[in-house]
């Protein structure tokens, strides 16, 4: 939805002059270009942003008068084998946005005179406006070594581009301007350039800013009526921007996305098809909608609008990577196989910047791919326009240290729920704390509690990122923590402004985040051990516990009885209460092994739905499991749900996104849980949260150690018995409920940043010393 929300913020005057004019120019580029589609839709969207301006109805009838010659030569030319007609013919279909239609039209020509190096580049040219990049770029690269033309140096900015190159966009484009004064008609951003003189990096990003910016001047009515819940209206007023400029794309998203708000999945899946199928209609737009529907967790829309792209594009991997993880999401793990099975072994560059990094960290326990995927994707966020006007602060030299906390989960979140009772337990003698809020989430009793905890808490939701930057220095932040990563709703792209002298990753997203703005990211000794540091761009920094803070209030119900929780009367209860994109198949089938092992035992399992739960029990019996043996937890208020660990023998971990608020949870409520721990971040959080509950004995590193294990304690309940009573026993002793000791450590490792700053090393990788018990201070005096 953040998206839809960003588009609900009304322009100021001077970006949307800068926005209007960049779609006037684009839209007079586009006639000259001969895609009078393009220049008819901006015209039109022009024209219902601003109805009084009459240049922009004199731009739309010019746009028109384009249009019904093109259509006229369609109806004249149909048919025609005259390699002059045929031509004509393609600009016609190409003038309406057919671009499959134009193609195939200029590549009949170029196959038949194989010297048509202006019928290949036509060709060429429809590809990419498809967003077949793949077919286009051998295509380019030869035509590149053969002629020279401001059209062949666009086509390979734009493979750039979509590649994630920008250097190399850059360079063409500047390639470009050196043979004509006419090149920017060519090039993508073309005005930005136009009106600059030359190409630049700076420019390009204004130049994308600008292109977005200028196809929603219309759509704020729309958005905010998305963003407010009046999804009736919003489809209302959607269907009439569609009846005007049918191609409107971003209209369409936003009909999707209120429809689905409605629940009207039939209509929403109808206008999904009218978008996927639509003339015109790119592949980059139809993967906007797929992530605004994956936001909203829409996931069979997912699915299903994934599978309608691929029909297009079957090498697409990514966008295969994207249906995989929804599928995850609904438990069809048969989709979910039969992807990653199709995926090549190695994908290229270009593939891994377009890959989500929170996906990958799913789907491979591998560190150096995680590493690739998120400094690639980091590589799509411009770097700012210009310097920031506020100076970054001096390095402090008494007085407090000022912190600030990024992110967007100050509501009831389980991250704010594990930091809150560190963020009480910080010496405000020694730190200055402050939260920098763009949650739009209504305010709720966690939200007032961390910010009773503050010292300040800035509400950053509606400024730009250039506006978080200069109020981030303003207040002469030292340490900024991003509390966020890759995940849900995130605006990481903010760091590349550089808000504080030190910026460190935290807690939100466990894996790195490419960036080179990002110094540090905090973790613990097992989550990343030395000799691992080589899978972080960050320096790693290494609390002498566990990296994950917890607290003490936690909210405790009654434990319901097995009948009230849908369990049997009798027989041993495995339980895993992870989200079910979690569970894969070689999981599943060591699940499955642990209940074959353990006669009369049950799996407790959460399920949102019936259809995930049927899919579920369809896959047991397939390994011959009785149905009545998996039970699903369906969703219950958050302290009734902890109290079903009551009633948990053994509870078990997620590979390779493993458990982490979960685990916690379990250990706190007296389920003891067994991890298995692979190579990465996300797959080592079970096992560091283990180690800091002195249980570090339940710890596996394979499959077949982790269901041996389980099988052994389920055939002794005893085991599990002594388990939870030493749990129960050693709560308030052990060091990953201590937040106090937490915050001590916490504070030692930002002082120990402040003091590499102060003495001009670069950022380096450190171990924090870990406090003395006040057990061992009293032995030691």
């Amino acid at each position: 939805m953040s998206l839809a929300l960003e588009w609900s913020q009304p322009l100021d005057a001077r970006t949307r002059r800068h926005a209007t004019d960049h779609a006037v120019r684009t839209a007079e580029m586009a006639l000259i270009r001969g895609e009078a589609s393009i220049a008819a839709r901006s015209a039109r969207q022009l024209v219902m942003a601003q109805p009084r301006i009459s240049a922009h109805r004199d731009l739309q009838d010019r746009a028109e008068a384009a249009l019904d010659a093109a259509s006229d030569d369609i109806a004249r030319l149909s048919g025609t084998a005259d390699p002059v007609d045929m031509d004509r013919l393609a600009a016609a279909h190409l003038a309406h946005g057919d671009h499959m239609q134009a193609a195939q039209l200029w590549l009949g020509l170029a196959r038949a005179d194989s010297s048509r190096l202006d019928a290949f580049l036509s060709f060429a040219w429809c590809m990419v406006r498809a967003g077949n990049d793949e077919t286009a770029r051998p295509i380019v690269d030869h035509i590149a070594g053969l002629a020279e033309h401001p059209k062949i140096d666009a086509l390979a900015m734009m493979l750039a581009l979509a590649g994630d190159d920008r250097a190399a966009a850059v360079a063409h484009g500047r390639r470009a301007f050196a043979r004509g004064s006419d090149a920017a008609v060519w090039l993508p951003m073309g005005p930005v350039f136009e009106q600059a003189g030359f190409v630049s990096d700076s420019a390009l990003s204004l130049g994308l800013k600008l292109e977005n910016l200028a196809a929603i001047l219309h759509l704020y009515e729309v958005a905010r009526a998305v963003r407010e819940g009046r999804n009736a209206e919003a489809v209302e007023q959607a269907d009439e921007i569609l009846a005007r400029v049918r191609d409107d794309h971003m209209a369409a998203m936003l009909k999707i996305i209120a429809l689905i708000g409605m629940d009207d999945k039939v209509g929403a899946v109808k206008a999904q098809a009218d978008l996927a199928s639509a003339a015109g209609a790119r592949i980059d737009t139809l993967t906007r909608l797929m992530d605004l529907l994956y936001e909203i967790e829409a996931h069979a829309e997912v699915v299903e609008l994934g599978r309608t792209i691929l029909e297009r594009l079957p090498a697409e991997h990514p966008i295969a990577f994207g249906i995989a993880h929804s599928a995850a999401h609904l438990a069809d793990l048969d989709t979910v196989d039969a992807i990653l099975a199709a995926l090549p072994d190695r994908l290229t560059e270009r593939q891994k910047a377009n890959l989500s990094p929170f996906m990958v960290l799913n789907f491979f326990d591998d560190p150096q791919l995680q590493k690739e995927t998120a400094s690639r994707r980091s590589r799509r966020f411009p770097a700012p326009e210009e310097p920031c006007p506020v100076a970054l602060p001096s390095c402090p030299q008494d007085g407090p240290i000022r912190i600030g906390y990024l992110s967007n989960d100050y509501h009831n979140h389980a991250t704010l729920k594990l930091m809150t009772e560190v963020i009480e337990a910080t010496d405000r003698s020694r730190f200055s704390l402050t939260a920098y809020s763009y949650d739009r989430k209504r305010e709720d009793q966690d939200r007032r509690r961390i910010a009773a905890a503050m010292d300040r808490f800035v509400d950053v939701a509606e400024m730009s990122d250039e506006e978080i930057a200069a109020q981030v220095r303003r207040d002469g932040i030292h340490v900024l923590v991003d509390l966020k990563g890759y995940t849900g709703g995130s605006r990481i792209g903010v760091l590349k402004h550089r808000l504080a002298p030190i910026q460190v990753a935290w807690l939100g997203y466990p894996g790195t985040y490419g960036m080179p703005e990002v110094d540090y990211v905090i973790a613990d000794g097992f989550i990343i051990p030395p000799g691992a540091e080589g899978g972080y761009t960050e320096k790693v920094v290494r609390l002498p516990d566990c990296y994950q803070p917890n607290g003490r209030d936690r909210p405790s119900e009654p434990v319901p009885s097995r009948a009230e929780a849908g369990l049997p009367p009798e027989g041993f209860v495995f339980a895993s209460f992870n989200q079910v994109y979690k569970v894969n198949t070689a999981l599943f089938a060591a699940w499955m092994d642990i209940l074959k092992g353990v006669p009369g035992s049950v799996l407790w399992l959460l399920a949102k739905d019936e259809t995930t739960a049927d899919r579920l029990r369809a896959r047991a019996a397939r390994h011959g499991i009785a149905a009545d043996r998996l039970v699903f937890a369906p969703p219950l208020p958050h302290a009734q749900h902890l109290a079903r660990y009551g009633l948990v023998d053994l509870a078990l971990d997620t590979y390779p996104v493993g458990s982490h608020t979960t685990a916690s949870d379990a250990l706190w409520f007296g389920a003891p849980l067994l991890a298995l721990a692979g190579q990465s971040f996300v797959a080592r959080v079970s096992g560091s949260v283990l180690r800091a509950a002195g249980m570090g004995h339940l710890v596996a590193t394979s499959f077949e150690t982790y269901a041996a294990m389980a099988i052994a304690i389920g055939n002794d309940p005893g085991t599990s018995a002594a388990l939870r009573e030493t749990l129960g026993r050693t709560r308030l002793d052990v060091p990953l409920f201590d937040p106090v000791r937490f915050a001590g450590h916490l504070a030692g490792a930002y002082e120990t940043m402040v003091d590499i700053w102060r003495s001009g090393e670069a950022p380096r990788h450190f171990d924090v010393p870990a406090m003395r018990s006040p057990e061992a201070l009293a032995e030691a005096s």
